[in-house]
């Protein structure tokens, strides 16, 4: 079977009707399936509370009778399903109507410009191919008086490479000179990492196990390694709805440049739980060139003082945390300045997320913002809006700026196939049914 047969979906549709809670009318699901996996969002005549009660009191009656619970059967036909689409995801819409003749299955092919999400299949558009909010887009430069601190010691830093490591191997001078080249224009490696790396080119540093003092860190390759990569602006960036309002946090104390990442924080070690220390090319104007700053893996934006020289940092001279603290989801929600985002700011003119009807009031007003990179379409992440409705907006606007638009492939249940009954609620339960002539006769 492939997907586009209906015997494919047919278990699922009689599922859906099955477990809707008693009286429901339409019941539709919107997700995606496949990669042996699926998620997705269900209504019952359009509210999204009912089959979640519904199926707590099915839970419970499960639990007492040892019965399935209440979305094993659905979870059996999705599983099925999953299993067509090993190394893809189909993003679908189901709808078992009040009637079966109205059953139907819509298969959703999103085009490069549409971002699925974890609360729906069409979080938001993006209007303008590879486009970052501002603030991912801004630059740092190392100060034109920066020097480093009185503690930077190269010779200090290379006897205790050789000393931690007696069998490492340097890196070549070329690899070096290499990775300076392809730092931003005027960029230059300060001497305590070029002793590092002339020392060893990679491996563990680990250093004397004391209290107060720091352990050491795993060697990042100059060349090779995700990690030179992975707090760059873009690699922090998730989505527009995500991030439109991310800003790097503000160090009180003026060490650190506030940015969301840059090439001039240059990776040099990491604790192998996925976060960094890099040398910052880039200080603020009362840090020192070299100075040690700690990427955190949890945080989408920024860098938190650390040392002011790397061989500060080996022989145990740390700071804690010398940066704002983002909050819990590690995005700062503050504009440049520490204050909110307001009128101005990213989400004003390159980004909005509004409800599908109160983009189609922009559209057929004209009111579109000329600058929008990026629409949103769950501004209220608790209730998703209906796919049939994000699917219509967002071809609007992709078809306002010429782009390629959601395609829907729609199946619905053949003539003369079999057309289950949905679950009768209590008071249709207990309606005698009503008998014809023949009933009568025969006391049926």
């Amino acid at each position: 079977m492939s997907l586009t047969e209906w015997q494919t979906w047919e278990p699922f549709v009689d599922a859906l009707r099955r477990t809707a809670p008693p009286g429901t009318d339409v019941s539709e699901f919107a997700g995606t399936v496949g990669r042996g996996a699926w998620d997705g969002s269900y209504l019952d005549d359009g509210d999204a509370d009912a089959r979640r009660a519904h199926y707590r009191e099915a839970a419970r009656e499960a639990a007492r009778t040892g019965g399935r619970g209440p979305k094993a059967e659905l979870d059996d036909a999705l599983r099925a399903i999953a299993g067509l689409l090993p190394d893809t995801e189909q993003v679908v819409r189901v709808v078992a109507g009040a009637r079966p003749g109205n059953d139907a299955v819509e298969l959703v092919t999103l085009p490069p410009a549409v971002v699925p999400g974890p609360v729906t299949p069409v979080l938001e558009v993006v209007l303008e191919s590879g486009a970052l909010p501002a603030q991912y887009e801004a630059t740092i430069a190392p100060p034109p008086d920066g020097a480093p601190a009185a503690s930077a010691d190269p010779a200090a830093v290379a006897r205790l490479v050789a000393e931690r490591m007696p069998d490492a191997v340097g890196a070549p001078p070329a690899e070096v000179d290499a990775a300076e080249a392809a730092l931003p224009a005027g960029s230059r490696l300060p001497d305590e990492v070029r002793a590092l790396y002339g020392a060893a080119a990679s491996g563990n540093l680990e250093l004397a196990e004391e209290e107060g003092r720091f352990a050491g860190f795993e060697i990042v390759p100059l060349r090779g390694s995700f990690l030179r990569e992975a707090f760059l602006p873009a690699a922090r960036f998730d989505t527009w709805s995500a991030d439109a309002d991310t800003f790097a946090p503000t160090d009180p104390a003026g060490r650190v440049q506030a940015a969301i990442g840059s090439p001039l924080w240059f990776p040099v070690g990491t604790d192998g739980a996925g976060n960094v220390y890099a040398a910052d090319l880039a200080p603020g104007p009362n840090g020192h060139v070299g100075q040690i700053v700690l990427l955190d893996h949890e945080q989408h934006a920024g860098a938190a003082y650390r040392a002011e020289s790397l061989a500060a940092l080996l022989v145990g001279q740390v700071s804690g945390n010398g940066g704002a603290v983002p909050d819990g989801s590690g995005r700062t929600a503050d504009g440049p300045d520490g204050g909110e985002a307001g009128p101005g700011s990213s989400s004003d003119t390159e980004f909005l997320s509004l409800e599908p009807d109160a983009w189609a009031e922009r559209l057929d007003a004209g009111t579109v913002p000329t600058g929008l990179k990026a629409a949103g379409f769950v501004p209220d992440r608790a209730n998703p809006p209906a796919l049939s409705e994000a699917i219509a907006v967002a071809n609007r606007l992709l078809e306002l700026r010429g782009q390629a638009l959601i395609e829907v492939t729609r199946l619905t249940r053949p003539e003369g196939a079999d057309r289950p009954e949905r679950p009768k609620s209590p008071k249709e339960a207990e309606r005698p049914r009503r008998k014809g002539l023949l009933g009568h006769l025969f006391d049926r």
